[in-house]
């Protein structure tokens, strides 16, 4: 994995180059294997082996991605492994995860307390999207406030999930701005689960409205990596490879 930070045209990106902006993804629950496990199958001994051979071919593949993200229930066996084999790779976790608006904050922050204490180092948590534009809105400013303070409390990176699929522009911009007030270090598009993943216009938005790091994720393949980029990075068909800047979420990309 590359550690330098370069500005390289779009289209010359090469798969070195973007895997040191990917974080990596595993976060199906057993749950996703009861409907096609076979008579006889465990649906959580069919996870169990797809998570096992995941983290073995990530971390075996001549091009490491910058980070993994997991479960907080998933966050140690990752850890312990990242350092089994003595890959710097780092472990992100995802909080209220995948509706935002169905966990309280008191979850959320038990999930974050989870996730760091056993060896997280970022934080992807899905914003209350659904109280935007309501008279609850100050619920979405309070969690974003309490989130950051606990993940910066423990040097930890805090992304947030707009999922902008659920957004008209003017919340994703209205989301951006309470993100900034708060000081999260990352606005993120989605969680995969919505209606639709990256789009270019929602991220030209969130460049416009938020000043920090912005993560591309939701249906990010081989076909449309260089043109989301190129609507995040803010300058015209070049990117800052920085992962403190920009980053990729991929479940398959680097495969």
């Amino acid at each position: 994995m590359a550690n330098a930070v370069k500005t390289v045209a779009i289209e010359s990106l090469s798969l070195e180059d973007v895997a040191t902006i990917c974080d990596h993804t595993f976060l199906n629950r057993s749950e996703a294997y009861k409907a096609n496990a076979p008579p006889g199958e465990s649906p959580v001994a069919l996870r169990r082996h797809d998570f096992e051979r995941f983290l073995v071919d990530t971390l075996a593949a001549d091009r490491l991605p910058y980070a993994i993200c997991v479960r907080p229930e998933d966050v140690a066996n990752v850890k312990g492994y990242i350092q089994q084999v003595d890959k710097g790779v780092k472990v992100a976790s995802v909080v209220g995860f995948p509706d935002g608006a169905l966990y309280s904050t008191a979850f959320k922050i038990s999930e974050t307390n989870l996730a760091l204490g056993t060896g997280a180092e970022e934080i992807d948590m899905v914003m209350n999207y659904h109280f935007l534009g309501t008279t609850e809105e100050y619920l979405v400013r309070s969690e974003l406030d309490s989130l950051v303070e606990l993940c910066h409390d423990a040097s930890a990176v805090l992304k947030v999930i707009l999922e902008t699929s659920t957004l008209s522009p003017v919340q994703i911009s209205k989301a951006c701005l309470f993100a900034d007030d708060a000081g999260v270090d990352f606005v993120k598009t989605s969680t995969g689960f919505g209606a639709y993943g990256a789009r270019v216009e929602d991220l030209r938005l969130m460049r416009e409205n938020f000043p920090r790091g912005i993560k591309i994720s939701g249906g990010v393949n081989e076909g449309n990596y260089q043109e989301l980029l190129d609507a995040a990075a803010g300058v015209e068909r070049m990117v800052t490879l920085d992962p403190q800047k920009i980053r990729i979420g991929e479940s398959s990309l680097l495969s």
